[in-house]
């Protein structure tokens, strides 16, 4: 092993299933670096994505990131790692689902909500020979009715970044509840609600997106739903499905029609979303509102700060991001109001 690899650390901690995180965490991180990504046959927009978001700059942040998750789930499980199915939800094209596949886990599932992202997925992997033993897409209903089907549960349901494109959170954590009632699950978000900054930022992301895109879509969408609409009836209508989408976008504007109320969006906020899909720009919700969702669904949360990436090209970001994270050590349970982003945890505290 060279001196480089020496000091490559992912994860702090000497047990055993830490220092084969780290371990397989290295390896990842030295193939990424020398994987020639304009090389795989797949479509530009995907390649590009791939290369700006997961290689490069941020690698390191990226697999640092999906080894803290896959050690601290397995962790929480109480299982071997040997025992344990393992799906990465709404995986898209990180690496988490790639560094889970190098791991002794008994079962790796691949998930998105689109068969674009699979199928780009699917042939990094076979490009990088990962071994994953199943990729599913569609929602959290296709990824547990698959796992019903081969006659297995869940042990974790991890994602990186994915809970704030969620449309339901009550059904997603609900629907695990009745399948897989004993699944640990484990996610990571940078809206982060507990933060002011990232709040802000947040709100100023959610704002320019439904002015630039969403607020103009929502209004074709309706227009064709409803040619005889007059200007006044748009806009207000236009307005009242903020945050709607497919059957509860239908609903609403039927009520409108219909002179009834339209029901308000949970946790609305800044939110904004496109009313055919469901996709969210992003929820920004609190540590409290988060509690009551999984708490109601029949869960325990634990909520807790995350850290920034100290690997940055520039010295300074650098320094300013470890001063950070001595910040968040040093407030403790209350860190996550300095923190990028928080992790929610979901477990079963019955068994």
């Amino acid at each position: 092993m060279t001196k480089e690899e020496n000091e490559i650390i992912f994860l702090k901690g000497d047990d055993s299933l830490a220092v084969s995180i780290n371990k397989k965490a290295m390896e990842l991180f030295l193939t990424l670096q020398q994987f020639n990504a304009a090389s795989l046959d797949i479509d530009a927009y995907f390649k590009d994505y791939f290369i700006n978001h997961h290689l490069g700059k941020r690698l390191f942040f990226s697999i640092q990131n999906s080894a803290h998750i896959i050690y601290l789930a397995v962790k929480k499980t109480g299982k071997l790692i040997e025992q344990i199915n393992i799906t990465d939800y709404g995986a898209g094209l990180g690496t988490l689902y790639m560094l889970a596949g190098m791991l002794p886990f008994k079962r790796v599932v691949y998930n998105d909500y689109l068969p674009d992202w699979k199928n780009t997925a699917e042939s990094i992997c076979k490009a990088l020979h990962i071994d994953i033993d199943s990729y599913v897409t569609g929602d959290i209903d296709a990824v547990l009715n698959y796992a019903a089907t081969e006659g297995f549960t869940f042990d974790i349901i991890a994602s990186r970044n994915v809970i704030e494109h969620i449309y339901s959170l009550p059904f997603f954590y609900e629907e695990i509840y009745r399948q897989n009632p004993a699944a640990v699950i484990f996610s990571t978000t940078s809206a982060n609600f507990q933060n002011p900054a990232m709040r802000l930022k947040h709100y100023l992301l959610h704002k320019k997106i439904e002015k630039e895109q969403y607020l103009p879509y929502r209004k074709k969408e309706l227009q064709k739903m409803w040619p005889a609409i007059n200007t006044e009836q748009l806009n207000e209508l236009t307005i009242l499905t903020r945050g709607k989408a497919k059957e509860d976008f239908l609903n609403a504007v039927a009520d409108f029609k219909n002179n009834r109320p339209v029901a308000p969006v949970l946790f609305l906020r800044s939110n904004t979303c496109l009313p055919d899909s469901g996709y969210w720009c992003e929820h920004l919700l609190s540590k409290d509102e988060y509690a009551s969702i999984i708490n109601k669904a029949g869960y325990t949360m634990n909520y807790s700060a995350g850290y920034w990436d100290t690997h940055y090209q520039s010295g300074l970001m650098n320094l300013l991001a470890k001063l950070l994270n001595q910040l968040i050590d040093l407030f403790g349970n209350k860190g996550y109001i300095f923190s990028p982003f928080v992790n929610v945890v979901a477990f079963n505290n019955g068994k």
